[in-house]
């Protein structure tokens, strides 16, 4: 009897470890109305904090609904109210630096994504373009009529059946559908984030440390917009706490205390980078923010041109 129950015990935990080997994401976080149609089972189920998605489930916001995918590699997509998205395939490949790839569907609605610089291939297909983020923080929007997507960090390909558009941080194609040149709807944005973090570099050999991000919103002249919008801040390093809910203020400003666990661990290429942007919308036309922290001990590296002298830019 001992030796049939352990025998239980022990099939039901390698199903479980199996089961969570095979997940691609968690629903990371969920609020108001959100809904998950399992793919294994044609289910549909409440969402909520912990879930482990696969490929083909599909997330689904209400009103009010919102709703943070994580997914293995650490890759963020922060889903708005009324959204319809789809993990279509996801996989990993490598067993020293991986490799992940993704397709996902973004059939209306809006999200935020937070790639940062991963070694990943991810395409993202909505009804009136596609995308192919490369180290990048985005916003981007769809309806029946038409979609938009701005840019914040990194680099990102836009194309649909009349070409193909390389955004730049900063830069967006508003209001475009399948029929639109996207290159010829490429425009500046003109209110922004700004982002200071106090100290800028970490101390090593102390831990904990705390942070403090002073972040403002500005408009076109300069002057704070924005009061009383949410925040999103997202990180690439482990051991980093900050409060949610953060918003700006009546002045568009808003102070963050950070606190870091564990300084001295290393961060993807020496760096602790954070990245900040509006948890709403009417955050589309708002540019969001990077900013890069040297962790202690860091060693830059510069590439030289062999034939100039000349220092070349950061890949």
């Amino acid at each position: 009897m001992i030796q049939l129950v352990l025998t239980l015990c022990l099939l039901t935990t390698f199903s479980f470890t199996a089961l969570a080997q095979d997940a691609v994401a968690t629903l990371y976080s969920s609020t108001g109305v959100v809904e998950v149609t399992l793919s294994k089972s044609m289910r549909t189920t409440q969402g909520r904090e912990g879930l482990l998605l696969y490929e083909r489930d599909l997330v689904r916001t209400g009103v009010d609904g919102k709703a943070t995918i994580l997914f293995r590699d650490g890759a963020e997509i922060r889903l708005f109210e009324n959204t319809e998205f789809q993990i279509q395939e996801a996989s990993e490949q490598g067993a020293g630096e991986r490799t992940f790839r993704r397709k996902l569907l973004l059939r209306f609605g809006a999200f935020l994504s937070n790639f940062f610089g991963r070694s990943d291939h991810t395409v993202i297909e909505t009804p009136h373009f596609q995308l192919k983020p490369e180290g990048t923080s985005f916003h981007v929007q769809v309806s029946k009529e038409q979609g938009s997507v701005a840019l914040f960090s990194g680099k990102l390909l836009v194309q649909n059946v009349r070409g193909k558009a390389l955004l730049e941080p900063g830069e967006a194609v508003l209001d475009v559908n399948r029929g639109d040149i996207l290159s010829d709807r490429i425009e500046k944005l003109n209110q922004q984030l700004q982002l200071q973090a106090e100290p800028s570099e970490l101390v090593r050999g102390r831990s904990p440390q705390k942070l403090l991000l002073r972040i403002q919103a500005r408009g076109r002249e300069g002057e704070g917009i924005g009061a009383g919008l949410p925040l999103r801040i997202f990180t690439d390093g482990a051991g980093v706490r900050f409060p949610e809910g953060v918003t700006l203020d009546e002045a568009g400003k808003a102070e963050v205390e950070v606190q870091l666990l564990a300084p001295d661990r290393l961060y993807q290429k020496g760096l602790l980078r954070f990245t900040v942007m509006v948890d709403d919308p009417l955050g589309l036309k708002i540019s969001g923010t990077e900013i890069e922290l040297r962790k202690p001990g860091a060693v830059k590296r510069l590439e030289i041109d062999a034939d100039t002298g000349q220092i070349l830019p950061r890949k």
